[in-house]
């Protein structure tokens, strides 16, 4: 029980980008629509049935499938895909949990973006390429709902952000996280420098190429995120390794004490938690399927795959 509050714990922090409140998600701004969930949750089945060019391709289905994580009582995923350049998928979930939902609107949120081979969240992109993805979002998803369920959808910010067609967060909010002691103002600044600048290296590692002097950069903020205000640090060191696995598996073969590589197998057991220990055996299963797909098409090495099954072997599911 208390892995599975640690987990809930860490899921808001990691896709929160300001302070609790309506809307602050780590992603881009919540998206009311007037109508329940179950008639909008046919709608999107619509928009997705009726656009088959629009059909996910097999090559990237594993990156589609690897939000299936969230659908273990955390969040409900959404996955479209967009073909017409730039080619990219779009994942949003429903908000809040499923037993807080109203029965006549319904609320979603974009959380994260894939293009390239990577999934990008709004904090790693720059403000151009956050309204571009905010502007097209609702071009051609939003827009289209409302056509389909016949009604207007409104954001938390509906003045700033759809007279715009710009579901973000102004550029002027924090993107601090979680406050320990809001009267200890030295504290805090000190932790939300720690956060800026593990998302700063992660960023640069997420978009560019691998480099061993931004994950030694890395590895320093890594002994400084035990912190409240760092728990989302596990998520990100995770989605660093999907987005360069061959080069990281490398990096940890040969730094086998590295914190980095911890922190990589707190987030995996993390996740593990979230479900029942019933289910826990057969969820790591599929989640090890998935990486060992991405392995086989990245043509990793047996070395590569030795490090994968041994990491599988040493998740502690309990």
């Amino acid at each position: 029980m208390l892995k599975l509050l640690l987990y809930l714990l860490m899921s808001v922090c990691f896709f929160s980008c300001n302070y609790p409140g309506k809307g602050s998600l780590g992603g881009w701004a919540s998206i009311t629509f007037p109508v329940p969930k179950d008639k909008l949750k046919l709608a999107i089945d619509s928009l997705r049935n009726t656009n088959p060019e629009n059909e996910i391709p097999e090559r990237w289905r594993y990156d589609s499938e690897y939000w299936e994580r969230d659908s273990g009582g955390i969040k409900e995923p959404e996955v479209l895909y967009i073909k017409k350049q730039p080619e990219e998928m779009y994942y949003f979930s429903y908000i809040p949990m499923e037993d807080n939902q109203s029965k006549t609107s319904t609320t979603v949120a974009l959380r994260s973006v894939f293009r390239n081979g990577t999934w990008y969240r709004k904090a790693v992109l720059d403000t151009n390429e956050q309204r571009r993805i905010s502007r097209r979002f609702y071009e051609e998803i939003i827009a289209k709902l409302e056509l389909i369920t016949n009604t207007k959808s409104r954001s938390e910010n509906e003045e700033y952000e759809q007279s715009k067609i710009v579901h973000g967060d102004s550029d002027t909010k924090s993107d601090f996280i979680l406050t320990i002691d809001s009267n200890k103002n030295i504290r805090t600044k000190t932790e939300l420098s720690i956060k800026e600048k593990a998302d700063s290296i992660a960023s640069k590692l997420i978009q560019g190429k691998f480099e061993i002097s931004s994950v030694h950069e890395l590895e320093k903020v890594c002994t400084s995120s035990g912190g409240l205000t760092m728990q989302s640090f596990t998520t990100t060191v995770e989605e660093l390794f999907y987005s360069h696995m061959a080069s990281f598996i490398n990096y940890y073969i040969a730094n086998p004490s590295s914190c980095l590589k911890e922190k990589l197998k707190q987030s995996m057991e993390v996740y593990m938690a979230a479900y029942e220990p019933k289910d826990r055996r057969r969820k790591n299963i599929e989640k090890e399927n998935r990486i060992l797909k991405k392995a086989e098409r990245e043509n990793l090495s047996p070395n590569q795959f030795s490090f994968l099954y041994a990491l599988f072997k040493n998740i502690n599911l309990q």
